[in-house]
């Protein structure tokens, strides 16, 4: 549940206000903004934030609002009551990265009148097709490539592997440079967070790898292949070769095609491969313990924590609670939206000593939100919908010497938006073999022309399905 509502608006609009202030080159240094009149002490001058109150605006019977497709969701974890998370968000100003004029030239092969090689390959991957947009780079418009000096458009890009490839090869002394977005976002898999204390946490990363590329092209001879990971998870490891994109995929079978170490991830090859084929693997994999890191005040949210993703905290926290964030290689629907609005008001005190700096210092609050804040604040889901001065008054400020101070009252109505978010963990993670039947090793041949063929072979498994249990999906 995501609520602009009372504490959070009102911390908000006590930031705006405290910064509008100390834009004022008169008062910075004199007037304090307060939650309720002090009474430890009472101050010359001031802006307190007294009243509120709000009323629910529904936008539809049910309140549904629609499907979130996004990267991230959350999950429940096993035997705890996971509350201390409402929501994970993309972030965007970090999910994405820029690479400005990275210099390729050392990648350049051959002599200063002959060129050897058209393909060079970025330091970061995958490159992407543009800023907040995680879909791989797939043409030459998505970067820019300068030869000296002037641009050069790209005849390949492969954003997945962060390659591109120039029309012409460039010769040993030319510059060679390129401007490219890259993927930011932490790695696909599972991030289970963990309460150490009110303030503090841990994540311990489970990393999902997919189509990872163990051995581009094959000779036939191969009698080993080491994954890019170790520390592997379970038994979940799926080896297959394809011999083109349009290819079916041949699955290897472990214990009779390979073995595999799971801690360092050298993989053992039993049978020759296919020649010209590409060695693929999806697995799972366990990192080290991250953190810890603290839940920063007063806004409790993190988006340092973990690369691209913003955590918002809730004020309930209880030491050893967990929550499993889920990142998505590619945006899928993640949630279930339910959303509504709320009409708040709020009752602001300007007040002072002085009946001319009072109504000086009204005018600037009032200009300064309306005029210079106002909009900023729609995109956090903020809107200012009235701001107006409702009437001076004076106070006794001493009983014993009759001096007086003076108020201005402000009213502040802003509608502001609460969201519920229903996770659709969707996440496949492993096959159920009684349900799913894919081609191994074994069961094909090579026919007189060279392709594959399938054997032929009788069907010795009956075909049974298994329907999901109820409810949302918890991980262990």
């Amino acid at each position: 549940m995501e609520n602009n509502l009372l504490r959070s608006i009102k911390l908000r609009l006590m930031d705006e206000l405290r910064d509008s202030v100390q834009q004022n080159l008169l008062y910075r240094d004199k007037v304090k903004v307060y939650h309720k009149f002090p009474y430890t002490e009472r101050p010359n001058f001031g802006v307190v934030l007294r009243n509120a109150s709000s009323s629910r605006i529904k936008l539809s019977a049910d309140d549904a609002a629609g499907t979130l497709k996004s990267h991230l969701t959350l999950a429940s974890a096993e035997n705890v009551k996971g509350e201390f998370l409402s929501w994970v968000w993309e972030d965007p100003t970090y999910m994405t990265g820029l690479r400005q004029d990275e210099d390729l030239s050392s990648q350049i092969e051959g002599t200063p009148t002959y060129g050897q090689n058209r393909v060079f390959y970025t330091s970061k991957k995958p490159i992407i097709s543009g800023k907040g947009n995680t879909t791989p780079a797939d043409n030459f418009r998505q970067i820019v490539v300068k030869l000296n000096g002037q641009i050069v458009f790209s005849e390949y890009v492969n954003g997945s592997k962060g390659m591109f490839m120039l029309p012409q090869a460039p010769v040993v002394g030319d510059t060679l440079t390129v401007n490219y977005y890259y993927n930011n976002l932490t790695p696909p898999g599972r991030y289970y967070i963990k309460l150490i204390s009110s303030f503090e946490f841990t994540i311990d990363p489970l990393y999902q790898v997919r189509a990872e590329e163990v051995i581009e092209r094959t000779l036939g001879t191969e009698l080993s292949a080491t994954l890019d990971h170790g520390n592997l998870y379970g038994n979940f490891d799926v080896l297959y070769t394809v011999k083109t994109k349009h290819s079916n995929k041949i699955f290897l079978e472990n214990g009779i095609d390979y073995t595999i170490d799971n801690f360092t991830g050298i993989i053992t090859l039993l049978t020759p491969l296919p020649v010209d084929t590409t060695l693929y693997a999806d697995y799972r994999w366990h990192g080290a313990l991250m953190g810890p890191f603290r839940i920063p005040e007063p806004y409790h949210y993190n988006n340092t924590a973990l690369p691209g993703v913003i955590l918002a905290f809730t004020n309930r926290f209880e030491v050893d609670d967990e929550l499993v964030v889920i990142v998505y290689p590619q945006r899928e629907p993640a949630a279930q939206v339910y959303s509504g609005h709320y009409s708040m008001s709020f009752d602001l005190d300007v007040f002072s000593r002085d009946p001319a700096q009072l109504a000086d210092l009204t005018d600037f609050i009032i200009e300064d939100m309306w005029g210079n804040r106002r909009l900023p604040l729609i995109d956090e889901g903020i809107t200012i919908e009235e701001l107006d001065p409702s009437g001076e008054s004076e106070d006794v400020y001493d009983e014993n010497t009759g001096d007086l101070y003076y108020k201005n009252s402000i009213s502040l109505q802003i509608m502001t938006e609460w969201k519920k978010f229903v996770p659709l963990n969707i996440e496949l993670m492993d096959f159920d073999t009684k349900l799913y039947q894919y081609i191994t090793n074994k069961e094909y041949e090579l026919s007189n022309q060279g392709t594959l063929a399938l054997k032929l072979k009788p069907v010795t498994t009956p075909f049974e399905v298994k329907y999901p249990k109820i409810g949302y999906a918890k991980y262990f």
